[in-house]
């Protein structure tokens, strides 16, 4: 028997300190409730579930911003229902100045309300905003830019025209048209002999100031000449992919939709000509008002199609964000009842090991029975 070294006893503490880290850190999972209190209990788990926190946070983030995207969308429609009414309003008093039981005094006062409501159109635009963002005047619409040759072959912006109206189906690109002078317009060619931008079945209607050029595909470009422009020529019309609401819906970058709403204005509308104050121009008012409410309504078809979308993006987000929440819970969560059973299992190990220590630690004693 030796008394210098205590083997019995260094065994057994070795032991109970063992027992004693393993408890502190069941204790340290039953209180906090997670597996994962640092990286050292799973270096690669934290890694992952860090991760994944960041990705549900940012999920969380893009299903606001899509039910935001939607708050935008209802303003720019409430405001579209409250013209459109309006609109209806202005088919109801051109069919009633067509009828000549009215003189042309009654059609001047039926005038002056057509005036006064084409006056709360633009300004229905004008002050229809979201978060300071304007909606229907052109502010989240493509940006086109009207361009003509200065002669040294160097492009430069023109007022001569101005781009009212493209229909989303349009593509980005170079359109070119040609200025007659008589407030009428025709498609523009190149070299040789083809049309810049539009196709061959593309159809242009010109009159009034106003041109319109139509295809199959839903393709539709409107604009209005400047009455009080002298130029006459090739203008080139670019139309950029820039000027729209692009709305975040997920958690990586590129993950938007982009709102794009177009401009409502008398103008846009080919409203700007509009005078009831004769019999002839109430019956062609007629033809203007039917276009415009046909315009609103498939400008509102659009934005009820951008408002579907971004309610089945907050759909997805929300149920992506559910499932990655129970996976990032099956990595960090602590199971309570397998925890609660290892604590019992160390806490009695530790007892045990204190009581082996103890043992250890009288086993020297038995050499004095040697010495009697």
């Amino acid at each position: 028997m030796r008394i210098g070294t205590n083997m019995s006893a260094i065994i057994a503490n070795r032991y109970l300190t063992k027992s004693e880290n393993t408890l502190q850190k069941s204790l340290e999972r039953l209180s906090s409730g997670y597996k994962l209190n640092s990286s050292k209990d799973d270096s690669a788990g934290m890694a992952i579930s860090e991760k994944m926190r960041t990705q549900i946070d940012n999920l969380n983030r893009a299903s606001k911003n899509a039910s935001d995207g939607i708050s935008v969308v209802q303003t720019a429609e409430g405001a579209l229902a409250e013209i459109q009414a309006m609109l209806q309003r202005m088919g109801e008093l051109a069919v009633q100045g067509a009828n000549d039981s009215y003189t042309d005094e009654d059609r001047k006062n039926i005038n002056s309300e057509i005036n006064a409501l084409k006056a709360e159109i633009n300004r229905i635009s004008e002050d229809t905003s979201f978060n300071n963002t304007k909606l229907i005047n052109g502010e989240v619409a493509r940006r086109t830019y009207e361009t003509v040759d200065n002669g040294s072959g160097e492009k430069m912006l023109t007022d001569a025209v101005a781009t009212t109206y493209v229909a989303n189906e349009v593509k980005s690109g170079e359109y070119g048209i040609v200025l007659n002078g008589d407030g009428t317009a025709s498609f523009a060619t190149d070299d040789s002999g083809n049309r810049i931008g539009f196709s061959d079945t593309a159809l242009l209607q010109s009159a009034d100031n106003k041109v319109k050029i139509t295809d199959e595909g839903g393709f539709e470009m409107e604009f209005t000449i400047n009455p009080e422009s002298t130029y006459t020529g090739e203008v080139m019309v670019e139309l950029w992919d820039i000027g729209e609401m692009p709305i975040q819906v997920g958690s990586n970058k590129g993950q938007t939709i982009d709102i794009c709403i177009p401009e409502v204005t008398v103008s846009s509308l080919n409203l700007d000509n509009l005078d009831l104050s004769t019999a002839e121009g109430c019956r062609k008012g007629i033809t203007l008002v039917n276009d415009a409410v046909e315009r609103v309504s498939k400008i509102r078809s659009e934005l009820g199609a951008f408002q579907n979308r971004l309610e089945d993006s907050v759909s997805n987000l929300d149920s992506t964000e559910e499932n990655m929440t129970a996976a990032l819970s099956r990595i960090l969560d602590v199971d309570m009842a397998e925890e609660m059973t290892n604590y019992t299992q160390y806490n009695v190990l530790q007892q045990a090991g204190i009581s082996m220590v103890a043992q250890a630690n009288q086993l020297p004693e038995k050499v004095l029975q040697l010495l009697q």
